[in-house]
């Protein structure tokens, strides 16, 4: 079932002002409100993100998110007796477009209300990423 537009990332025109970093880890992304996974991070930027996950997310629709640090921790993004002083990255995304694969689907947010405490820990992810590679 698709909701909405569907995009194939080949013919997508490139919008992002930031690089993307694509993520080779299995980071979890949660729903604020129920501590459920939404889905599993697949890149990363400070405008926004994409998600892999075997449902299907609904298009338009706004989404209250975290990521974990622990979870970053356990994946040697954040270094372990580093203290950013907060447990969650927590922001407002809006669903934008999905790409429907045969075993997943991948879905685009760009970010609507995220404060600069979060956008501070993207930023210090992506440098972390950066220095991965």
């Amino acid at each position: 079932m698709t909701t909405g537009n569907t995009m194939d990332s080949t013919l997508a025109k490139e919008r992002r002002r930031s690089k993307r970093r694509e993520l080779l880890l299995f980071l979890p992304v949660y729903y604020q409100e129920t501590g459920e996974v939404l889905g599993h991070l697949a890149d990363l930027t400070p405008e926004g993100l994409m998600l892999f996950s075997q449902e299907c997310i609904e298009l338009g629709k706004k989404y209250a998110l975290e990521i974990h640090i622990e979870d970053l921790r356990n994946a040697l993004i954040y270094q372990r007796d580093a203290d950013p002083g907060f447990n969650t990255i927590q922001m407002t995304a809006r669903s934008r477009w999905i790409a429907i694969n045969p075993d997943l689907y991948r879905t685009g947010f760009m970010f609507t209300d995220i404060s600069e405490q979060a956008l501070d820990a993207i930023e210090h992810i992506v440098e972390s990423l950066d220095k991965l590679v």
